[in-house]
Order: C-alpha cells, then structure tokens, then sequence
C-alpha cells in the first residue's frame, strides 16, 4: 500500500509541477519561485497563513525569512490581472455551449480587525447582520462530464469598494465581457435573486449574453407606453407545463412569455426597455400547492425555442445554480478562507487570486479521481456508500487527498522529520 501511495505522491507532484509552470509562465524568475511556493503551502496546509506556508516550504532559511518575502511579493500589485489571465486560458479547453457560469457574492468577515486596508461594512446575508469585512465576487463554471460534472473556478475578486475605482457590478461586468470575447459566447450565466437589476439586465441583453436570473417579483412590466403591475401579467399567464419536481409526487406547473423590462431609472412613456422571458413556476406536491411563485427571468441565443423547451432550460440551469454554494462552503471551511489576514489590501487581493488558482488544481484534479481512490481509500471512501461519491461534490476529499500527497513532496531537498513520515491515516497497533 505504501508503494502505490508514493506513487500516487509521485504523480500529484508531477501535476502540480506542470501547473505551477503554466501559471507562471512570462514571469521572472523570483515571480515564478513564489507562485509555487505559495501553490505548494495553499494545497499543503490548507491555509492562507503566511506563517504556516512558510513553514511547510521548508526552503533552507528562518521561516522569518521566507515570510519576510513572502509578505514582499504579496504587497505587489501584477499578480490579479496575471492570474485572471491565466485562469481563463486554463479553462478554455473545458468550456461548451452546456457550460453553465454561476455568478455570485460572496464576503470576507473580519469582524475584529481594526488595521486591515480597506475595510468596511458589508452584510452577511446568511447571519442577517453587518460587519467589517470586504465583498468577494465569484464566478464558477459548472460543466457536464459524461456522467458527472466538473466545477472550475473561473474568476475571484476581493473588493474593498472604498479603495476602488469601479463599483462591484462594474469589475464584475468587465470580467464577464473578458468570459464573453475569450469563450465566443459559448456557455449560459446564472444569477439569484440579489441580482434581480435593471442595468444588469439591459447589460446582458444588449450584449447577447445567455442568462437566468431569479426575479423578486415586485417589478412592473412595460406594455406599450403603460407599466402593468408584475402581480396581473402572472395572474393572466397559463400554466400548462408540467416538469418532475426535485422529490416524490412534486410537480412543477410552469407558464411563460414575452416581457418588457424598463432599463431606465425613471418611468416614462419613451423609457427604454429590453425583451426578456419571464418564467413562473409553482411546486405542487400530491395535488396542492406549495410554497410561494417562483418567478425566472431568461434570455437565451435561440429565438426559435418552443415554450416548453425554453421552460425546462431555465429551470434546469437555475437547479445548478446550488454548487456555487458548496463552493463558498468549501473555501470558508475546507481551506479557510476567511483566515486571510494582510495588513495591505493589495496583498489581500493577491492572496485571494493565488487561492483562486489553487482551487482550480484541487477542482481539476477531479479527473484522477480513480487515481485517488487506489492511492488513498481510506480518505476518499470513510464507508461502502461513499463508492458513488466521485459523482457528486467530492472536493473536500480531494483537497485532503493533495494535502496528504503534498506534505511528502521535497521541494527544497532537504530530510523530512518524523513527525511528516508517519502516516496519520494508518491504523496503530499497540502491541501488549
């Protein structure tokens, strides 16, 4: 077993060697050397903390030292716009026209932080409170693959919007723009219902852009020079579709059709407007109705697509809308995210772009699951139902997998304690 795992360790250090040189390519050297070191300590510890990272790298100098220029790197201010690029030359090859972006926010709390750059109050909507911290914008491309999906991490921006020169909807628009023109329009964007905005509708639509954004419902709708109330044009809708639900004996009953959405600020007769798709749909579970009217507003390439063809697409691409959540659960959990702790705002945006990067290797690496799964059982499959898993969300796994790989690579050649050549996942025997 251990001969299989050193293999395993062999092939991950391969990996993540080749992608450390892709990432970094164009780069001077001292560039290069510190995005693999801070690859290397991101996968290894599972941490942001430069002082762990420093540790682990174990590059023949005081760990002071190397913080020392860790931290130096850091306070740089070429390695965003360098790792936005590179991302999305890394992604091309995965992206088809089934791609699906997940588009969200996101935050960093730091609730006791008092000399942090940058910050200011933003709202934690799963707390439903204020506090200091500063806004994440997130973008994550859910791919289908075979029998499974692939998630890939596509862009990341921590944002004090104090310090920027941009709004968040704009930095977010540009980079959508940069998505558009690098993958030809391929692929779909999702939103929730925080988005639910006239400009980003008209944005989107005036630049053909496939999109799903959950409605809040309390819009008016523009007919001719008139605004109609939202609540009358569903009221007069027909619900003649029928889509399975999510559980048992759960049906969707869905309507459709053609809606005017007012993109200026101010209601006028001459107040322009854009042509989207409002799809309502209401859960029925053993013939009565549950829950409150879901309403989607979409816009999608095909101009020809029959109304139960464009139902069943909106409801579909909003399904999948959930993994983005996995995803903020993972990085604020799994690898610590909210840990992040820089006095410079600069270092704080480079450190959120590095670990961008280094969730796309643990994310990608979903393709040598198999690989996986020989090497290190134990960490992959804990019981007999986890044999399904590799279908399902199986990062956390993943990136413990790495960890575990990644502690016994030698990058600095140098011997390895005691303490990191026992293996923590063998069973002890106590011999009596």
């Amino acid at each position: 077993m251990l001969l299989i795992q050193n293999e395993t360790t062999e092939f991950v250090k391969e990996k993540l060697s080749s992608f450390c040189k892709k990432t970094s390519e164009g780069l001077s050297k001292p560039k290069q050397k510190f995005i693999k070191d801070m690859l290397m300590g991101l996968c290894g510890t599972g941490s942001p903390s430069i002082h762990n990272i420093s540790k682990f790298i174990q590059d023949n100098v005081s760990t002071k030292s190397t913080s020392e220029r860790l931290y130096r790197n850091l306070g740089q201010n070429d390695y965003v716009e360098h790792i936005d690029e590179t991302l999305l030359k890394l992604i091309k090859p995965y992206i088809t026209d089934e791609t699906i972006f997940i588009v969200d926010e996101s935050d960093i709390e730091k609730p006791y932080a008092k000399k942090m750059e940058g910050l200011q109050k933003i709202y934690n909507g799963s707390e439903g409170k204020s506090t200091n911290g500063y806004l994440l914008i997130n973008i994550v491309a859910y791919t289908p693959n075979k029998d499974s999906y692939m998630l890939l991490p596509v862009f990341s921006r921590l944002i004090a919007p104090n310090l920027e020169s941009d709004s968040a909807k704009q930095i977010m628009q540009d980079a959508i723009i940069d998505m558009e023109l690098f993958f030809n329009g391929k692929g779909t964007y999702v939103f929730d219902r925080g988005f639910d905005d006239r400009k980003l509708i008209e944005f989107l639509s005036n630049n053909g852009i496939q999109f799903v954004i959950r409605g809040k419902g309390d819009r008016a709708v523009k007919e001719g020079f008139e605004e109609i109330n939202f609540n009358k044009i569903v009221s007069e809708m027909d619900f003649n579709y029928e889509l399975l639900g999510c559980k048992d004996n759960e049906v969707f009953k869905c309507g459709t059709r053609r809606i005017n959405i007012r993109t200026d600020d101010h209601p006028s007769k001459k107040s322009n407007t854009v042509e989207i798709s409002l799809v309502v749909s209401r859960i029925f579970r053993k013939g009565f109705q549950r829950g409150n009217d879901f309403y989607l507003l979409c816009d999608f390439a095909s101009q020809d697509m029959f109304d139960l063809e464009l139902v069943a697409k909106a409801i579909a691409v909003y399904k999948k809308r959930w993994a983005i959540e996995e995803v903020h659960r993972q990085m604020k959990q799994s690898m610590k995210w909210e840990t992040m702790r820089l006095g410079s705002y600069q270092g704080m945006k480079n450190l959120n772009a590095l670990m961008t990067l280094a969730l796309f290797f643990i994310y990608m690496s979903k393709k040598y699951i198999a690989k996986f799964a020989v090497g290190f059982p134990k960490i992959l499959h804990y019981k007999k139902e986890d044999l399904s898993m590799p279908k399902e969300f199986i990062y956390y796994r993943i990136a413990e997998v790495l960890s575990e790989c990644i502690k016994f690579i030698v990058q600095y050649k140098r011997k390895l304690s005691l303490a990191e050549r026992i293996d923590q996942h063998q069973m002890k025997i106590r011999l009596l």
